[in-house]
C-alpha cells in the first residue's frame, strides 16, 4: 500500500507540473500574439498588448503638418506679426485650398493691413452660405472700400436685419447711401441712428450735411443749431 502512495503522490505533483507550464505557455503566447489573457488586468485604451519604452510617438493620434501649420498662422495673428501669418496662411491653403476657415482669417488679416481688393478676392472665393454674419458685413465693407455700392447695401441691409443695434454698421451705410445719391434712404438710416445716440453731434451734423444735399435747408439749419448749443 505504501507503494501505490508514493506512485499516486509523484503522479499528481507530475500533473501539477505540467499544469503550470501550460497556464504560463499559454499567456506567453497570448500576449505574442497581442491577446488578452484570462484572468491578467489590462490597461484600458492598450487592447492588452505590452508597451515598451522604445522611444516611439506618445501622442494618441496625429495631428498633420497642415493644421499645425494653421495653428500657427492663428497665433502669429494673434501676435500682430501680420506678415508671417499671411505667409503660413498661405503655405496652408495652397494644401487646404477648400479651407474656409483659413481663407476667412486670411482675408481678414489682409484687410487689416490695408489690403482691400485682396482681401475681397479671398472673402468673396468662399461661399456666401459658409460666412457668419461678422463675415457679411466684412464683404460688405470691403464691397464700399471698392466703390462697389450695389453689391455693399443688400449686405448691409441683410446684417443690420439680425443686428439693428449696431449703429456703427447703420452710419457706414448711412453714408454710402448718401454717396449714391440715394439721400431719402440714407436719412432714414441716420434718423434710426439719432433715435439711438440723440446726443450724438458728429452723426447729427452728418445728417445735416444730407439735408443740404438733399435740398431740404431749413431742416438743415434746424439740425446744425442743434449741434452748436
Amino acid at each position: 500500500m505504501k507503494g501505490i502512495d508514493r506512485v499516486i503522490r509523484g503522479v499528481s505533483k507530475a500533473l501539477v507540473a505540467v499544469m503550470i507550464v501550460a497556464a504560463f505557455g499559454g499567456a506567453e503566447a497570448a500576449g505574442e500574439r497581442g491577446e488578452a489573457v484570462p484572468g491578467q488586468a489590462t490597461q484600458p485604451g492598450t487592447s492588452g498588448v505590452r508597451t515598451t519604452n522604445s522611444g516611439g510617438p506618445l501622442s494618441l493620434g496625429e495631428i498633420p503638418a497642415w493644421q499645425a501649420r494653421l495653428e500657427l498662422a492663428r497665433t502669429l495673428m494673434i501676435l500682430k506679426r501680420y506678415e508671417e501669418s499671411l505667409a503660413e496662411f498661405r503655405k496652408v491653403l495652397k494644401v487646404k485650398p477648400d479651407l474656409t476657415a483659413a481663407r476667412i482669417e486670411m482675408a481678414k488679416v489682409l484687410y487689416w493691413t490695408g489690403r482691400p481688393r485682396e482681401a475681397l478676392a479671398e472673402l468673396s472665393a468662399v461661399p456666401a452660405g459658409l460666412l457668419g454674419d461678422p463675415e457679411m458685413l466684412l464683404l460688405a465693407d470691403l464691397y464700399r472700400i471698392e466703390k462697389r455700392y450695389e453689391e455693399a447695401r443688400p449686405l448691409y441691409t441683410g446684417y443690420l436685419k439680425g443686428h439693428p443695434d449696431d449703429q456703427a454698421a447703420r452710419l457706414r451705410l448711412a453714408e454710402m447711401l448718401s454717396w449714391m445719391k440715394q439721400y431719402e434712404a440714407s436719412l432714414a438710416e441716420y434718423e434710426k441712428i439719432l433715435a439711438a445716440r440723440p446726443d450724438d453731434i458728429q452723426v447729427r451734423r452728418r445728417y445735416a450735411q444730407v439735408l443740404i444735399w438733399a435740398s431740404r435747408y431749413d431742416e438743415a439749419v434746424r439740425e446744425l443749431r442743434k449741434t452748436l448749443r
